[in-house]
């Protein structure tokens, strides 16, 4: 009778359920495997989604969270997002909340909720994520230019002032306002409970100010003698300037004091703000030059010519992958290797905004010399046209978000768009498999009922994983399993550039050990089993995969608790 009813609610409910990973049917030479699975459920999170392998007691799978809380969904900038992505050009819904000359704010996504303000309207709005519906709205005056920031269920806003507003109501909470002022530019920074805002008193210098987050009180104030168009990017104890007509700078965030200031760029940066990963700063030049750049020290890395000397690129180039993905201003769509500079393809496409990347899909609003506007789909592995949207409007200068299944992105043409068929939530964990036939069955719940469940059967070959037999770099981890520290030996028969990465089995970067140049010889280094951001990371399953001299090896390792 149980089992009649079960199939009766799945029969009726508008839920579906999908696994994605393991895939059906699939024969895999590892015991250790990650679990995903993708579920729409009217817009409205489940109550619990779990899993049972081949008939033992079910295990939750944890919900991952794909919110996108400032400009280029995070404090390094990425553009990057593990949600699932529309695969098509369907209108979720529009919103009539923009104008049609200067829309260059991107859309914000916390916790079902859309933060978006309007340049022309200078009025902050929260929108209801899966309707469009306006929740509340603020204005703030005068001056938007910039995306907002989400931190801890508040709202702050570069406007006239710098403003902090409660994200559930919309009410002030302060603004603070220097005594004189030009304008102010670039996303907000958040982090440990301050607040990081660039003023600019004149258009040819720039004020840092690092105010209490709660209250709005100053902390300290640099002032640097360029102006800024870009955002501030918060990488830990430093956050970075960039600057128009001057030079990219590293702030400590402590007291403001300069770690570093990098000034290869003769023009310096209009609009393209620092992307941060694995110690390295991604940035677009106001001289047609894509630059890598060392964030301890400031020294450039590499270099790469794109429209030198013709136009400058105002693109934020997203990061995935290890590549980097943005348009020019001329004619092209690029997508370059992160770690050399080195272009792998090009197309067609114009560009003032930047990208947003997710599910294998690199998405941006085309439009050239105002004369059309359109919302792009290309795939990020040939940057083939997967899908286009063509608006009422003008150019698209707003940088797409991208949540939940769903692509957000402002037009002017007074519509804020949202792309997808409705919400996708991803829940995702490792899975630990048994030697041959496997039979997985995932189901989720509302209020205590099952709504939606998918089943699918895979071989499990061996034990481990399988990977590349060479041992031309001798890599080596001692004590493997181990519980608390590994030791990772390995040998280099020249000196070169050494990265050493651990990725969990999802293919995420966990941390990054070594990203430098090394001497020849044999070296050791250690893992304590945290993360980049000194977290114990959870048991199981991780990859370390060492690149040398255009060699790769990779080995597994297992943590145990």
């Amino acid at each position: 009778m149980l089992i009649t009813t079960f199939l009766i609610v799945i029969a009726f409910s508008t839920t579906n359920l999908t696994i994605t990973e393991p895939a059906d049917g699939e024969t895999y030479n590892g015991d250790w495997l990650t679990i995903k699975a993708i579920v729409e459920n009217e817009n409205e999170v489940p109550e619990n989604v779990r899993y049972t392998l081949n008939g033992q007691s079910p295990i939750e799978i944890p919900r991952l969270n794909t919110d996108w809380y400032t400009y280029m969904a995070n404090d390094l900038h990425t553009g990057f997002s593990e949600s699932p992505a529309p695969t098509d050009n369907t209108i979720l819904w529009t919103a009539s909340v923009t104008g049609d000359t200067h829309e260059f704010c991107s859309p914000v996504i916390v916790d079902g909720v859309v933060y978006f303000v309007s340049d022309e309207q200078s009025i902050v709005f929260a929108l209801d994520a899966a309707t469009g519906d306006i929740i509340w709205q603020y204005d703030v005056v005068d001056y938007v230019d910039d995306a907002v920031t989400w931190y801890e269920e508040k709202v702050y806003v570069a406007a006239d002032s710098a403003w902090c507003l409660d994200g559930l109501t919309g009410e002030k909470i302060w603004a603070f306002k220097p005594s004189s002022f030009y304008k102010m530019n670039g996303t907000p920074a958040l982090g440990d409970g301050v607040a990081y805002f660039s003023f600019a008193p004149n258009s040819s210098s720039l004020a840092v100010y690092a105010l209490d987050a709660e209250y709005g009180e100053e902390i300290w104030c640099t002032w640097i003698p360029f102006y800024s168009t870009g955002c501030l990017t918060l990488d830990g104890s430093k956050l970075y300037v960039p600057t128009y007509l001057g030079r990219l700078y590293a702030l400590d965030i402590s007291d403001g004091a300069i770690i570093w200031e990098n000034s290869d760029s003769p023009t310096g940066y209009w609009d393209s703000s620092p992307v941060v990963v694995d110690g390295v700063i991604y940035i677009c030049g106001n001289d047609g030059i894509v630059r890598g750049i060392d964030s301890v020290t400031g020294a450039t890395l590499w270099t790469q010519e794109i429209t030198a000397g013709v136009h400058y690129i105002a693109a934020t180039p997203a990061y995935a992958y290890g590549e980097l993905f943005f348009a020019d201003q001329v004619d092209s769509f690029h997508c370059l290797d992160a770690l050399t500079g080195i272009p792998i393809w090009s197309v067609p496409g114009v560009q003032h905004g930047s990208s947003g990347i997710a599910d294998g899909m690199v998405f941006y609003g085309e439009g050239a010399d105002r004369a059309y506007g359109k919302v792009v789909a290309l795939s990020c592995e040939s940057g083939e046209e997967i899908w286009s949207y063509q608006t009422g409007g003008t150019e698209i200068f707003s940088s797409p978000a991208i949540t939940d299944g769903v692509v957000y992105i402002a037009g002017m043409d007074w519509n804020l768009y949202a792309f997808g068929t409705g919400f996708k939530y991803t829940y995702i964990d490792d899975l630990y498999a048994q030697v041959g036939s496997n039979e997985l069955i995932v189901t989720s719940f509302d209020e205590g009922s099952a709504v939606a469940a998918d089943t699918i059967n895979f071989t499990v070959t061996g034990t481990g994983i399988s990977l590349e037999p060479t041992r031309l770099l001798e890599l080596t981890v001692t004590p493997n399993p181990f519980g608390s520290t590994a030791s990772i030996s390995f040998e280099l028969s020249e000196p070169g550039f050494t990265s050493i990465v651990i990725y969990d089995l999802a293919g995420r970067i966990v941390i990054t050990l070594v990203n430098n140049e090394m001497p020849a010889g044999e070296e050791s280094i250690r893992w304590n089993g945290e993360n980049a951001n000194g977290a114990p990371v959870s048991a199981g399953l991780y990859l370390c995969r060492i690149q040398s001299d255009g060699t790769t090896e990779t080995i597994g390792l297992c943590l145990l608790r």
